[in-house]
């Protein structure tokens, strides 16, 4: 199985603010169904159908050109409304049936919704891109202190950010010192 880690920056952490939470809960709900895909299909002595995969929150500024692009609020809550890419993850198949097999069964997941599915290896890019991308919408499990997580993780990211400035306010006296 391969490593869960995202790279999120301070510009995603301020961009999508409380959301971020959502936005990687999604993911690792995501991630966990696929894992149970993995397992079962090693279970029913079938080879696995998924070679490795990348996990992204998409940077904030990115999501923020694209915003401006359909003309919509540079805004986390349109991003989570209105462009449905905020969180992603790349599957890598070894081989093309093994793309068509997964996508069968992530549409199995229960309550898994297909917003949208471009096949771009039935129909390639005119630029010789292949791949299929698949949109889904999945619901969420909370925990009942979720919304408490989100208040304990915002008091963290103050307290880090005050610590810093405080830092800063001491090497600035000790620079002024010299």
């Amino acid at each position: 199985m391969d490593p869960f880690t995202l790279n999120v920056t301070s510009a995603e952490q301020d961009f999508y603010g409380d959301a971020l939470i959502l936005l990687e809960g999604a993911i690792s709900e995501f991630l966990s169904c696929l894992h149970m895909i993995r397992r079962y299909q090693a279970h029913l002595g079938q080879r696995d159908p998924v070679a490795s995969f990348q996990a992204r929150i998409k940077r904030a500024e990115s999501m923020q050109r694209k915003l401006a692009q359909r003309g919509l609020p540079l805004t986390a809550a349109s991003a989570l409304r209105d462009v449905q890419d905020a969180a992603g993850v790349r599957l890598i198949c070894p081989f093309q049936q093994d793309i068509y097999r997964t996508a069968a069964l992530l549409r199995e997941i229960p309550g898994a919704r297909v917003l949208r599915e471009k096949d771009y290896i039935q129909s390639p890019k005119p630029n010789g891109y292949r791949s299929s991308h698949m949109i889904l919408s999945l619901p969420l499990r909370f925990l009942p202190g979720q919304r408490l997580i989100v208040q304990e993780r915002k008091k963290c990211a103050d307290e880090i950010t005050s610590t810093d400035l405080s830092l800063e306010t001491i090497r600035n006296l000790i620079e002024a010192l010299r």
